[in-house]
């Protein structure tokens, strides 16, 4: 036979149980009343700065077709490369300077060696610069 529950257990249990679940919903309600809602964020949106960046060399480059890209080593490499696609999409940026028209994004500082093949057609300030093959005139 089991022996009755005391009653002074079953109370502090319930107790408990009440406590925890108190504590739950008071943070649940502390993450609803702080989060912003969607119309109210406020970011620093990069792809609006990048679109902005290339704005003045879009009008220069062809409507549709490839063109090479060039851009700074290291770790924003990539994540540079991918902004620059963005900004200047439907046209498709290939990440190499083996094009006739070649885009140079360089943000952080200019290109200290070109490659041989090219040359600079016009630098747009702010690390945007338009490089054309020697062999294009």
């Amino acid at each position: 036979m089991h022996a009755a529950p005391d009653q002074r257990a079953v109370a502090k249990s319930k107790i408990g149980i009440l406590l925890f679940i108190s504590c739950c919903l008071l943070s649940t309600g502390r993450v609803i009343v702080e989060a912003p809602w969607p119309g109210h964020i406020h970011s620093d949106d990069i792809s609006k700065r990048s679109d902005l960046r290339f704005a003045e060399l879009k009008p220069h480059l062809p409507a549709k077709g490839i063109v090479g890209y060039l851009g700074e080593p290291g770790d924003s490499a990539i994540p540079d490369y991918y902004l620059t696609q963005y900004a200047l999409a439907p046209l498709v940026v290939d990440f190499s300077p083996s094009h006739t028209i070649v885009v140079g994004n360089f943000p952080f500082s200019p290109p200290l060696q070109l490659p041989e093949n090219l040359r600079l057609v016009r630098d747009f300030g702010n690390g945007v610069m338009l490089f054309a093959s020697k062999d294009t005139k």
